[in-house]
């Protein structure tokens, strides 16, 4: 649990450095349901998307960013796998039905509706790559920024469950395709990370196997 919740603390900070310098305007009500209406459009038509990513973490005890590297997989509507390679190799991946972590030899196999947590983590990792389920999800507060090239979504957590490990949850949607390329996640603590997908590959041939193991 220690190791997954740091990758899921460490699930994404170069896009917030990038667009530190970058102001965002909020958005009027006509531009918030086109926002979202896009987005969904978007989310519908991207039945899979497999890619590259860039990770950084940065740790309020600590100097130095923490950098790593992997793939992620998604199958709509629920299945997500992220992959890590580099510093380490750790999987997270769901089926909709069950979460599987492994590590070296080690892998475990745990219902999704067995664990509070689990789920939320689930729907939080699904939606950050798609924003199906989350931009206009009653378990948010929403707001919505304007900027030059992308849309800044911002969600504020209202469940218990989600609110004990994260304070915002940040979407960069490019305002050119409407799809989400970078997640941040605020910690509580003030410990924030992100994660920048590059390499997009769209509607790609995807097993099912793949989320599953």
């Amino acid at each position: 649990m220690n190791k997954l919740m740091y990758v899921l603390s460490g699930l994404l900070l170069c896009a917030a450095t990038m667009f530190a310098q970058s102001p965002y305007l909020p958005a009027t009500e006509a531009q918030k349901k086109e926002i979202i209406d896009k987005i969904k459009q978007a989310s519908g038509g991207m039945k899979t998307m497999r890619c590259d990513f860039t990770q950084v973490k940065e740790l309020s005890f600590m100097d130095e960013k923490v950098v790593s590297e992997g793939k992620m997989f998604y199958k709509q509507t629920d299945k997500i796998r992220w992959e890590y390679t580099k510093p380490y190799i750790y999987v997270f991946a769901t089926d909709g039905k069950n979460v599987y972590t492994s590590s070296g030899s080690n892998t475990n196999k745990i219902p999704v509706k067995s664990s509070k947590l689990f789920s939320e983590i689930s729907h939080i990792l699904v939606g950050g790559v798609s924003g199906n389920g989350l931009i206009d999800s009653p378990d948010f507060a929403t707001q919505f920024g304007v900027g030059k090239e992308d849309y800044l979504v911002t969600l504020t957590p209202l469940k218990k469950e989600v609110k004990d490990l994260f304070s915002a949850i940040q979407l960069y949607v490019r305002k050119a395709d409407h799809r989400i390329r970078a997640v941040d996640l605020v910690e509580k603590s003030g410990d924030k990370t992100s994660i920048q997908l590059k390499n997009l590959q769209i509607n790609a041939v995807l097993d099912d196997e793949v989320f599953s193991r």
